[in-house]
């Protein structure tokens, strides 16, 4: 090893003799080394000049620790139960591994260790599912030609492969579970290998901790199966092995600068660190979020949106795959799959005060992939509070005034009766093109748009109120059965689609069941209803594999099933029928407190039902539900006869007049006494429950860091680790001498340093030269009458003030002046 350079020979030597009896540990490990009486700055140095990795000890447990993180990942994945099996994550995990860290400790450079991990990942992954697909019919015609049974096993999985490539391309969906697997274990394989790569390599335990860590979060978060467990030990792993790792890396560069330590630190490391881990998972399953925080809702709404965008075409990508049996309280997206098991509970959700109610409408659905319903409203824009929607002006509608008080999270969405004319929150909604409209003479051929899904703009929290007007239907059967068959294009492009390959079993059947095509759109559609209401009500059923079309699981095969099949069913049905037809997602109507005069709904009234569209009337539902009460209309033959119009309103009804929504009287006055008050779009900060447990073990946990320094600094003196303004204002002098490319030689003096560097930036000469005079006073001279005092503390911070800028300005102008050639070091 070099031999450390000394001191000039000036008075400032009385000062390295006074140093001789302090304590090694007292020293900034970033800026000192000890080697006999000798005292040398030196750099902090990540590897050592002889070896192209990191870790030169404690490397058999920091494999071991990040090898339980990927093969958490790996279990999790499986776990989570997205498709039947992917236990072989767990070879190829282990796999990627031994690869990456063998890598690491190679002499291959960056570029060889990518290239390799492509080719050779893929082999691996490969040859991991070629077990998987032995039965598989494909598979044994390569065979029968004479292919040898791996070979055409990988043929196989190419062939799957370019085909769902090509599905993609062409926009259609794709329930090729293979390929889901096969992307998934090349990800797992990718994960493991480059972060036992830099992990070992360069030492970046950080980044290969993270890159796990995020894959490890998405599954959590939409894995069918819950995998909370996965992520709590992940979180205990993964501090343990960051606390080992920091040790570790200490170690090394305090035995490079000969600082003397404990060799029970590591137990002490763990020990603290297997505390801290524990509660910060503690913290963090009982700390509030920042949902209420309306600025940063505000924030991520376009990352809500893009994020929506991308989840909706992934379940088109992947439609085979298990979805999430997520309680319905989380919220409704602008996509429903038709999957497993329903997981509902009794928890109340929402309270609605209305005269009356029967659905609560979440979101509108238009397009059908033949395994999942999306929203594709291409409109979106924002309404104030209280200001009127543009509403189409169907027949038969009367205004509905209705206020809901939220008990659970609702994901912000906002749930009222059809149509929603009038929210008293500032909204963002989702408009679905709409032509022909009623006026009082008949259709109108006038483009108007609907409301198909509507959030809250700032989001919700649970005791949030709002206000809702919506138009509601009071439609007799006498006048559906009068409807017009002129449907506008717009109603007959959207809700009349249906997937190419769809089921002409499932037509034939609509075709049987309707009956008559000559009889009326309306009787038609009630038998459909009543036939689809004769399936037996099962909640527990399992989804449908990934080779099974759901509707004829649905009909044909357990005929039985809960509200999102029926109205698949129904709709699809009509639409094969050229009846245009949607499903629509929200709530059933909850159980009346007649006490109270609300509604209560509960996770269980979470509902999917079907509307069907009637020229001049609009969108009117009907429940083929069998758990659900019938849904029966008043008949009308007791009423006047209609306009000879056929489709046209009897009379436009004066309570949807422009008076009401658009000008004058505000419709919430006709709220009854019963249920008026005030609720205000934001009801200020109510702490919950998990908010002041939250805060009250944030306190203690202050309480008792700070009392845990208090002892140290009492107990233990202050040349335990204490580093004091002395040390951290050189430190950061240093620091910015190593960013700057100038001084960085490891044996130079203080004063050695700071002439090159008041030489190389002189308009901070005067503050680095004082700097250092009051450094080398509190490292080599603490017990003289020249030690630092709280005024030379006071002026260190004010030389830093006066000497960062110019560092900052030194280091743009080296960024800007990109011609120049890279400074040497000094």
């Amino acid at each position: 090893m070099r031999q450390p350079t000394s001191f000039p020979s000036t008075a400032k030597t009385s000062a390295l003799a006074a140093a001789t009896g302090r304590a090694a540990a007292a020293v900034p490990v970033s800026a000192l080394s000890a080697q006999g009486n000798g005292i040398t700055i030196a750099p902090e140095e990540h590897n050592p000049p002889h070896a192209p990795f990191f870790f030169q000890e404690g490397r058999t447990l920091i494999f071991i620790l990040f090898g339980v993180l990927n093969l958490l990942l790996a279990l999790s994945l499986d776990a989570a139960g997205w498709v039947a099996d992917m236990n072989l994550l767990v070879p190829v995990v282990f796999g990627a591994l031994v690869m990456g860290t063998l890598m690491a400790y190679s002499r291959f450079d960056g570029f060889f260790m990518l290239s390799h991990s492509l080719a050779t990942g893929l082999a691996w992954v490969f040859y991991q599912m070629t077990n998987s697909v032995t039965q598989e019919r494909r598979v044994a015609v390569f065979i029968d030609h004479g292919v040898p049974a791996l070979q055409a096993q990988a043929y196989f999985l190419l062939e799957r492969w370019l085909e769902w490539v090509q599905a993609a391309m062409n926009n259609s969906a794709s329930n090729d579970n293979y390929i889901f697997v096969l992307e998934i274990s090349f990800l797992a394989w990718w994960l493991a290998y480059l972060g036992a790569w830099t992990v070992f390599r360069y030492g970046n335990v950080w980044r290969g901790v993270m890159m796990i860590a995020v894959a490890l979060l998405v599954n959590t978060y939409y894995a069918p199966n819950p995998v909370t467990g996965f992520l709590v030990a992940f979180c205990l792993v993964a501090m343990l092995l960051l606390a080992w790792a920091n040790l570790i890396a200490n170690r090394q560069r305090w035995r490079a600068l000969r600082i003397t330590f404990s060799q029970d630190i590591a137990f002490d490391f763990m020990r603290t660190g297997v505390f801290y881990t524990l509660v910060i998972i503690t913290i963090a399953f009982v700390a509030p979020s920042l949902g209420r925080n309306v600025r940063f809702n505000q924030f991520l709404a376009p990352i809500n949106e893009r994020w929506e965008s991308t989840t909706q075409e992934f379940n088109r990508l992947y439609e085979g795959l298990n979805r999430q049996q997520r309680m319905v309280a989380s919220g409704f997206t602008r996509s429903l799959s038709l999957g497993g098991a329903r997981n509902v509970t009794d928890a109340a959700v929402f309270q609605v005060a209305s005269s009356t109610g029967r659905y609560w409408r979440a979101v509108t659905f238009d397009e059908f992939t033949g395994r999942q319903w999306v929203n594709s409203a291409p409109i979106e824009t924002e309404f104030d509070a209280d200001q009127p929607i543009p509403n189409i002006s169907w027949s038969q509608r009367k205004p509905l005034t209705q206020t809901v008080t939220l008990l659970a999270s609702t994901g912000g969405v906002i749930l009222a009766a059809p149509d929603v004319v009038q929210v008293s929150l500032p909204i963002q909604g989702y408009l679905m093109p709409v032509l022909g409209g009623a006026d009082e003479t008949g259709p109108s051929d006038q483009v108007q748009n609907e409301l198909t899904y509507i959030r809250a703009h700032g989001g919700l929290d649970v005791g949030d109120s709002y206000t809702a007007v919506s138009s509601r239907t009071n439609i007799t059967e006498r006048d559906l059965r009068g409807a017009s068959l002129d449907y506008p294009l717009a109603i007959s492009t959207h809700y009349l689609q249906l997937p190419e390959d769809f089921s002409p079993r499932i037509a034939r059947l609509a075709a049987e069941v309707a009956g008559n095509p000559e009889d009326s759109v309306y009787d038609r559609t009630k038998r459909v209803e009543r036939f689809l209401r004769g399936y037996a009500y099962d909640e527990a059923i399992e989804g449908p594999s990934s080779d099974q079309d759901p509707l004829e699981y649905f009909l044909f095969d357990i005929q039985r099933g809960y509200c999102d099949y029926y109205a698949s069913a129904m709709a699809t049905m009509l639409r094969s029928l050229g009846i245009p037809a949607r499903t629509v997602s929200g709530y059933a109507e909850g159980t009346f407190d007649e006490e109270e005069g609300i509604f209560v709904i509960t996770e269980r009234d979470a509902h999917t039902w079907v509307e069907v569209y009637f020229p001049g009337f609009g969108w009117i539902e009907f429940e083929p539900t069998a758990g659900e009460s019938a849904l029966e209309r008043p008949s009308g033959a007791d009423l006047p006869e209609p306009s000879s119009v056929p489709g046209a309103p009897d009379e436009v009804d004066p309570a949807l007049n422009d008076t009401d929504f658009e000008s004058g009287r505000d419709p919430l006055e006709d709220l009854s006494p019963a249920f008026t008050g005030e609720f205000p779009a934001d009801a200020g900060f109510r702490p919950s429950p998990q908010w002041i447990i939250a805060s009250v073990l944030l306190t203690l946990a202050a309480l008792l860091g700070g009392f845990w320094l208090l002892r140290r600094r009492v107990w233990q003196g202050p040349d335990s680790f204490a580093i004091e303004p002395p040390a951290i204002f050189y430190n950061r002098l240093v620091e910015w001498a190593h960013r700057l490319g100038a001084a960085t030689h490891s044996g130079l003096t203080p004063y050695e340093r700071s002439a090159i560097l008041a030489q190389e930036f002189p308009p901070g000469a005067p503050f680095i030269q004082r700097i250092t005079d009051i450094y080398v006073q509190y490292r080599f001279a603490p017990h003289s009458p020249h030690a630092p005092s709280d005024a030379d503390e006071s002026e260190l911070a004010d030389n830093w003030q006066q000497l960062r800028p110019v560092f900052w300005r030194a280091w743009l102008d080296r960024k800007l002046s990109s011609g120049d050639s890279p400074r040497k070091s000094r």
